[in-house]
């Protein structure tokens, strides 16, 4: 199929939904339930040895979730995830870009009805090589992607499995704000966190009618290590984990975890060219920047 059948057939689908919309449907359709309350789950974060990961199983266990396999790529950190709660906290070595490691750890926590897909890797540190011109070559957007997009894709495809033999679960991505809009002074990152919301998009419809919850979490201003420098929130990652616990609850898929209001969807809907313009005459006149990795 060349390049004009491809948009050709996607302009049709495009029709034919918008169509779908307007009929009536003569059955109705039933779907599985979606809501997830993590009570009694057995959780596994990844990148959870700090910042968002860490809230998330520090507020999994005070909501009593049944096991939490905590998992991060050093293993000196290992020992301090698993002392939050010695009888509940797996603490598990993994580099979700390692095939080998994902597989065992796999194996190893088949009971797992949530997976959190949190794990991250923000770009180099050399600015110049996180953006396509600038940079010697485009080796750091590749790492992006294989960290923030196809190692969580691999992961869903590892665990999914297992969810529905116990009998369902959800997969949580953590995208982040963003994945909205190419934030310049971070394009290698932007640039695969917008590819793995598309690719939650599609596991959601692939499991739309099975009792597995797929959510993307468009994550923004939590007070971590990656806030800008000068930038004060008082939004924390425990905040961030109970709204999203409480969103997922109630069976949402697409949530906008923020200290601001309005959210960064609804702030770029508002004029999304004007949105634009002030990101990149930003860029040109006060970058962004973070405390070093």
């Amino acid at each position: 199929m060349n390049r004009r059948d491809i948009l050709a057939t996607m302009a049709v689908a495009a029709a034919s939904s918008a169509h779908a919309a307007e009929t009536p449907a003569t059955s109705p359709m039933t779907y599985p339930n979606k809501k997830f309350p993590v009570k009694d789950c057995v959780a596994l974060v990844t990148g959870s040895n700090r910042g968002v990961g860490l809230g998330f199983v520090e507020v999994l266990l005070k909501r009593g979730a049944k096991r939490v396999y905590a998992t991060a790529r050093n293993p000196k950190a290992l020992a301090e995830l698993a002392a939050l709660d010695p009888k509940r906290v797996v603490a598990l070595e993994l580099d979700v870009t390692n095939d080998a490691q994902r597989h065992a750890v796999a194996e190893q926590a088949k009971d797992v009805t949530l997976l959190i897909n949190n794990a991250a890797y923000p770009g180099s540190e050399v600015a110049d090589e996180r953006r396509f011109l600038s940079a010697t070559n485009l080796d750091d957007i590749k790492r992006s992607m294989d960290t923030n997009c196809y190692a969580p894709a691999e992961l869903a495809r590892l665990f999914i499995p297992h969810m529905l033999k116990n009998g369902g679960g959800a997969v949580l991505n953590i995208l982040s704000g963003g994945a909205l809009f190419c934030l310049p002074e971070f394009t290698s990152y932007s640039t695969s966190k917008a590819a793995a919301a598309i690719m939650t998009a599609g596991l959601r419809a692939e499991t739309d009618r099975q009792p597995i919850l797929v959510v993307s979490v468009f994550t923004g201003g939590v007070q971590t290590r990656a806030l800008p420098i000068g930038a004060t929130v008082a939004f924390t990652p425990a905040d961030h984990a109970n709204e999203v616990f409480d969103d997922i609850a109630e069976g949402k898929t697409t949530l906008f975890p923020s200290s601001g209001k309005p959210n960064m969807r609804e702030r770029i809907n508002a004029d999304p060219e004007a949105f634009e313009r002030r990101i990149i005459d930003r860029f040109h006149t006060n970058p962004v920047k973070i405390a070093p990795y």
